[in-house]
């Protein structure tokens, strides 16, 4: 039997009309299993966004408080010393020209700030980035040079009984008020502002957390009841792992958050401001020192002299009632009696004044200069003395803050970062045996 093939030509062509897929595309996405897969992925980068943004916030606040703590402060502070040592030296300086025979405890104190505020304008230098300030910081630096010197020759001819000591002395106090210390001023303004922004930048709310935080919460508890609505069975126990895991990151985290920023808080608005405030009264009570005392060395200038005293003491009053009545954790016992030391002072200076009034400069010279209980020197030095351990006092308090606001933090990024990933995983762990059901 022969079999006849038909030719090539004569088979009927195949048809060329395209093949669609079974399924259209992404229909997976859609399914039950696509839907609890895509719920466990995006449940999953949620939680491991919280931690994401977690860490960067804590880190970022860590990195703020440490610049503060190790480089914004003690610029600061090398700030506020050079400002204080300045007025120190100006007033031990005319304090000295007074006693003609320049006690060695005067002297000494003359020296010492004149080193102080030389040690200080190293620090700062060191710590100074922008411009305007280093130029601000070489101008004091340069002028200070110019004061010592004018200094240095209204001694030299005070010993040899020149009285043109007095104008050398009344120059170079003349520089010291006008251009160095209004100069340090600025630089002490500048550096401390820039503490409180830092520190500031340390309590802002971490919005980007809430909102992640919040995202992740809401969307797990619609994915619960998605879940549960879907394979009828109410507890999902990766759920609830997962939930609980983001919850304890959520009440560590937070509440690391609320003690860290209160701390901060209290560094800028009590301990920082307890600093300034402290500060300013002791350079003004060195101010009004110096006012005292060259108004008996520049003989018919006593009134200006008397009036800028009686403004500083003023001032000073105000200040400290304000800073004693004040509600904050700061120790004030070394200013109890300051108000007292004020009145002390103030009613010394007023028998300067009778003195010098009816021309008895020696006289007045002895009150300002004794060591009796109704003179001027005690008041000072002691009022000066209790300043100065409220200043390290208000110090040790800033750093005692912000120390504490950054070691409260320690452990959080990790923690986090541990939590998300148990987070995830229970997460992955719940939806399994779901996705299972499918196969």
């Amino acid at each position: 039997m022969t079999v006849e093939l038909a030719h090539p030509s004569t088979e009927p062509l195949a048809s060329r009309s395209p093949t669609r897929p079974v399924h259209p595309r992404w229909w997976f996405l859609w399914t039950t299993p696509g839907r609890i897969l895509t719920i466990g992925i995006v449940l999953s980068a949620l939680v491991m966004a919280c931690a994401f943004a977690t860490s960067t916030t804590i880190t970022d606040r860590q990195e703020a408080l440490s610049t503060v703590l190790d480089h914004s402060e003690p610029l600061a502070f090398a700030a506020g010393q050079l400002y204080t040592k300045l007025s120190v030296a100006d007033a031990a300086a005319a304090t000295a020209f007074i006693a003609g025979a320049e006690p060695q405890d005067v002297r000494e104190r003359y020296e010492q700030a004149i080193t102080d505020a030389s040690v200080a304008v190293t620090r700062a230098s060191a710590g100074l980035t922008t411009e305007p300030m280093v130029e601000l910081l070489g101008r004091v630096n340069a002028e200070l040079a110019v004061y010592t010197g004018l200094v240095e020759t209204a001694r030299t001819n005070n010993r040899a009984g020149n009285p043109v000591g007095s104008s050398y002395l009344s120059e170079a106090s003349a520089l010291m008020q006008s251009e160095i210390l209004p100069q340090a001023q600025r630089l002490y303004e500048a550096t401390s502002a820039r503490v409180d922004t830092e520190t500031t930048a340390s309590t802002r709310i971490p919005a980007p957390v809430i909102l992640v935080v919040l995202a992740t919460i809401l969307f797990g508890l619609f994915a619960n009841r998605w879940l549960s609505k879907r394979t009828r069975r109410r507890i999902n126990m990766g759920f609830v792992a997962g939930g609980l895991a983001v919850l304890i990151m959520v009440v560590w985290v937070g509440t690391a958050l609320v003690i860290s920023t209160a701390d901060s808080r209290s560094a800028k608005n009590t301990a920082a401001q307890s600093l300034k405030t402290v500060t300013t009264m002791a350079i003004t009570a060195q101010q009004a020192r110096a006012d005292e005392t060259l108004a008996l060395v520049r003989r018919g200038d006593e009134d200006v002299r008397k009036q800028s005293y009686y403004q500083r003491i003023e001032t000073i009053q105000e200040q400290l009632k304000a800073y004693l009545a004040a509600d904050n954790d700061i120790d004030k016992a070394d200013l109890a009696d300051a108000d007292d030391l004020l009145r002390k002072w103030r009613a010394s200076n007023d028998r300067i004044n009778a003195y010098i009034s009816v021309g008895n400069y020696q006289a007045a010279t002895q009150v300002a200069l004794g060591t009796g209980e109704d003179d001027s020197s005690p008041a000072f030095s002691t009022l000066d003395e209790a300043l100065s351990r409220s200043i390290e006092q208000s110090r040790s308090q800033l750093r005692t803050d912000i120390v504490n606001a950054r070691r409260v933090l320690s452990g959080t990024t990790v923690g986090a970062a541990g939590l998300s990933i148990i987070a995830a995983f229970a997460v992955t762990l719940g939806l399994w045996p779901r996705l299972s059901e499918y196969r």
